[in-house]
């Protein structure tokens, strides 16, 4: 059975975190190892994590940014916590790394075993990005696609919720600061260092943009 390390880090995700972590605990044919980087949290995500026996460290940011355009902390210092989160997987034995965003919930036709069967350096499922526009968390030749076939296609940047084998990591890949994102920089590394980009887009995600709304993919 594959070893899959899964979390992502978080912060103020008392009012979804239950619902998330539930729909990872009920993937089958996978051995998890749950793990979460706390950051900046003033609600009760920790408690959350207590009550479900959670492995998780806490690193604060010293002197958050803000980006007030976004709605969370800036994307240097999302970087900085996603890349502790990188460091905690290798000091696991976990074959895969399944970052997933902590608002994302998988319901029960999606599976992190197809993710894996793929066979693919990185490989994302599909989550709607935006209430407002046609954005999803791929891009391709830079754009976000406006036709999306339904199968494992290769694209640019993906992020989210996304399956990445040992070795990427292990090769130094790692987050960094773009206007985009930080996982812009990641995927930019992976693709410069010859690693495939992926997403299945049969595996499809909720996104919890807000309480009581989730946003569907739409393709």
């Amino acid at each position: 059975m594959h070893k899959v390390f899964i979390g992502s880090p978080v912060r103020n995700r008392g009012w979804i975190l239950q619902e998330h972590i539930d729909s990872l605990k009920s993937q089958s044919g996978i051995d998890p190892e749950f793990f979460y980087v706390l950051n900046n949290s003033t609600d009760n995500t920790e408690q959350t994590l207590k009550k479900n026996d959670i492995r998780y460290i806490k690193h604060d940011i010293q002197y958050p940014t803000h980006d007030w355009t976004r709605g969370h902390y800036s994307f240097q210092d999302l970087a900085t916590v996603r890349n502790v989160f990188l460091e905690e997987f290798l000091k696991s034995d976990c074959e895969y790394l399944f970052s997933i965003d902590s608002d994302i919930i998988l319901r029960s036709h999606v599976s992190i075993l197809d993710l894996i069967l793929n066979d693919k350096d990185v490989i994302s499922g599909l989550i709607k990005n935006s209430q407002t526009i046609f954005a999803h968390n791929i891009l391709i030749k830079g754009m976000q696609p406006r036709h999306i076939p339904l199968g494992t296609i290769p694209v640019d940047t993906t992020g989210a919720v996304y399956l990445i084998k040992r070795e990427v990591i292990e090769a130094g890949v790692r987050y960094g600061f773009h206007r985009y994102g930080e996982d812009y920089i990641f995927c930019e590394q992976a693709s410069e260092k010859g690693f495939g980009i992926y997403c299945d887009t049969t595996v499809q995600a909720l996104h919890a943009f807000a309480p009581g709304t989730y946003l569907v993919p739409k393709i």
